[in-house]
């Protein structure tokens, strides 16, 4: 690390939530220039008993100015952003993220970013997983991890950087430049932060845009914009192209098949095959996750780790909390917290991997609600809405001749659920896939599935 590079740099780190602290703390005594704040009054008082030097934005000479690093959630697209934007933008200087600093402090370690509309935390907690299998050192950051301030000073040369990247990280980023860059899936999220569709796919694709020839770009080719993207990415973007599908027999490319016991991964890149035992896997067995499992193992093939260390590897993968989580099998039915299901589309993949399902769906709805989810609808036996967004999909709903009902808060919905679903004969799957976000009655989608299991419990205790 050269760290004397940045000695007389003069930077401003506005926003010292977990990422901004930490890189706050690291380069505190590195660089000759650092200022910093926040506009909450309890944050800025950690940051004094952390010694860092606070100014105000008003009190700033944005003329000396070389980097002015953001949260990532601060948008800086805004047509009247906050007073910190305008300003930088007034005065040209560079706006970007912590994770930029990698750049920055010309860190040389392998650099893998993830990114995708759904996917991004499982895959990269099961690429961090598999290859800390195959003894390499592993180290993850980024929206999940260590904040990357943490992780400079004990850096060894060969230890592996792997971040979960999102859209508003990539929107800021300059020159930083992944060695393996992974996209998932593209649909619409967002869309409101970025100002269009078209700002949005810009922001992802600039995970693509500093790689060079010995560079690699995973792209799974399932959705139409992934597919429109991969087909002209010679065009626009130097690193080689490597094309996953679990939809599509690639015969330039690596897919996936499903077979009643097995999966199969064909890579036709170097003639090889994987067999997966279905049965040993412990994660969901469900599409989306299908298709994190084939971009770890693409990331696995480029660095040249051996099948036999993966196959081992994958058997003991599990499911993050709150996405398509299995919470309990009791008696005729399955209850599933997906809670991370923010919008249409993931909620479409849950619902792709079962049948008989009790929907739970509800909150604070995006702006095409659950337009989109007409042709899954066959799976769905009963529906249960909640919270703002309660009454109109109930309504949609019912249009579309599903047997629905509405309920104020998650957790009557939830116990109407149960009760209904002890009810029936045959198998239930009670799939909590909300499609919406949770802060009209939740702080995050952490906290509503905690609360959702909460709920679960009081009410099996109770019946």
């Amino acid at each position: 690390m050269k760290i004397e590079k940045i000695n007389n740099k003069n930077i401003f780190i506005f926003g010292l939530g977990i990422s901004g602290m930490s890189l706050a703390n690291f380069l505190k005594n590195k660089v000759n220039n650092l200022f910093c704040w926040d506009d909450n009054l309890l944050i800025r008082k950690k940051g004094v008993k952390a010694g860092l030097n606070l100014k105000s934005v008003e009190s700033l000479n944005f003329n000396s100015l070389d980097y002015l690093v953001l949260s990532p959630g601060i948008n800086h697209r805004l047509k009247t952003p906050h007073l910190v934007v305008s300003e930088a933008l007034k005065k040209k200087v560079k706006i970007t993220t912590d994770l930029e600093f990698l750049k920055i402090l010309q860190i040389k370690n392998f650099l893998i970013g993830v990114t995708g509309t759904n996917g991004k935390s499982t895959t990269t907690k099961f690429i961090e997983k598999s290859l800390m299998f195959s003894k390499s050192k592993c180290i993850t950051f980024g929206n999940i991890g260590i904040p990357f301030g943490d992780i400079v000073s004990n850096l060894q040369k060969t230890d592996i950087l792997l971040a979960e990247v999102s859209s508003f990280q990539l929107d800021k980023i300059i020159n930083l430049k992944f060695g393996i860059s992974i996209l998932l899936n593209l649909s619409k999220d967002h869309i409101e932060w970025h100002g269009g569709w078209n700002e949005y796919l810009k922001s992802k694709f600039k995970i693509f845009e500093n790689q060079d020839k010995n560079c690699f770009a995973i792209i799974c080719i399932d959705d139409k914009n992934s597919n429109e993207l991969a087909k002209n990415f010679n065009k626009k973007y130097k690193s080689k192209l490597i094309k996953i599908s679990i939809k599509r027999k690639l015969i330039d490319g690596i897919f996936l098949e499903e077979k009643e016991n097995m999966l199969v991964i064909v890579n036709n890149l170097n003639k090889t095959k994987i067999l997966i035992e279905k049965h040993k896997l412990l994660f969901t067995k469900a599409h989306h996750n299908y298709q994190n499992l084939l971009a770890t193992y693409a990331s696995y093939f480029l660095l040249k780790k051996n099948n036999l260390s993966f196959l081992k590897s994958i058997y003991r993968l599990k499911n993050l909390e709150h996405r398509l989580e299995l919470v309990i099998r009791v008696k005729n039915i399955c209850v599933f917290n997906d809670s991370k299901s923010t919008n249409i589309n993931a909620a479409k993949n849950a619902i792709k991997s079962f049948q008989n399902i009790y929907w739970i769906l509800g909150g604070r709805k995006k702006k095409d609600g659950i337009n989109g989810i007409q042709n899954n609808l066959n799976k769905i036996l009963k529906a249960f809405t909640f919270g703002e967004a309660g009454p109109e999909f109930n309504e949609f709903l019912k249009n579309k001749n599903v047997d629905s009902k509405k309920y104020k808060c998650l957790e009557s919905a939830l116990e109407n659920a149960l009760k209904e679903g002890f009810r029936e004969k045959a198998e239930i799957n009670i799939l909590f896939s909300p499609a919406c976000s949770s802060f009209d009655q939740f702080k995050n989608f952490e906290q509503r599935g905690r609360c959702f299991k909460k709920y679960l419990k009081k009410i099996l205790k109770n019946d």
